[in-house]
């Protein structure tokens, strides 16, 4: 298994509030894109990474799907309960909140935990396919048959989310497990990613296209910088071996 990653802060953001970490040993990752006000987005984006962190000594030590699944389940609420409470006790700056897309690739078995407009795309013989769907109103939208999902991509309202970890005392957190093959390419990206690169095919080609993981996060991240950077961009990159 071979993992890269990058990030940047883009070209009108003061602060990257994204987040991301992994593991090859385990093949363990997890992104994170904060939002709030001040420093808010900052803290809640590194709160979640850290809980998801703490438990990776245990979610390794563990052989079934869904035990592993459900202590994922348990460090995003336990997360959610952190970033909860550390925007309403007195004197707070803001209310926080961030999007959280984590997981594990154990052999050829991708299990996933998501909250938010952070996105798993699986490229698989130049295809590719969004694993993830959008906590968001444009999703809403297209699942109401209000607007395609080309339009979404490019939508006025494409970043508002209504689900995000750290806002609610609790949370909804989807989850799900899939088959790999060796050759798959997982691409785990916060929204400054694909809502800068808004053709997926573009993407399937840029990592399809790359020599290498390290060589294909640093053409997305630059694509996206081109095509206006207006957000924090993180791309994590799994190549299944």
């Amino acid at each position: 298994m071979k993992i890269a990653a990058k990030t940047d802060i883009g070209r009108q953001r003061k602060q990257n509030e994204d987040a991301f970490d992994y593991d090859t040993n385990t093949g363990f990752f997890v992104v994170a894109d904060g939002m709030g006000g001040l420093d808010a987005g900052d803290i809640a984006s590194k709160t979640a990474l850290s809980v998801l962190k703490s438990g990776l000594e245990q979610l390794s030590a563990l052989d079934n799907p869904s035990s592993q699944l459900s202590l994922l389940q348990d460090l995003v609420n336990e997360a959610n309960h952190k970033i909860y409470h550390c925007s309403n006790i007195p004197n707070a700056s803001a209310r926080m909140g961030t999007t959280l897309t984590a997981g594990v690739v154990s052999g050829q078995q991708l299990l996933y935990v998501h909250v938010g407009d952070s996105r798993i795309y699986l490229v698989r013989k130049g295809e590719i396919q969004q694993l993830t769907t959008d906590h968001s109103l444009v999703q809403e939208m297209v699942e109401l048959g209000q607007i395609s999902s080309e339009e979404a991509r490019t939508h006025n309202y494409r970043n508002v989310i209504n689900r995000a970890v750290g806002l609610e005392l609790t949370v909804e957190v989807d989850q799900g497990e899939h088959q790999l093959l060796v050759g798959d390419k997982l691409l785990i990206c916060s929204d400054g990613l694909h809502d800068m690169i808004t053709s997926d095919i573009e993407i399937a080609d840029l990592i399809q296209d790359a020599d290498g993981p390290e060589i294909a996060v640093t053409n997305l991240v630059k694509q996206a910088l081109l095509n206006g950077g207006l957000d924090n961009v993180t791309a994590v990159l799994i190549e299944v071996d």
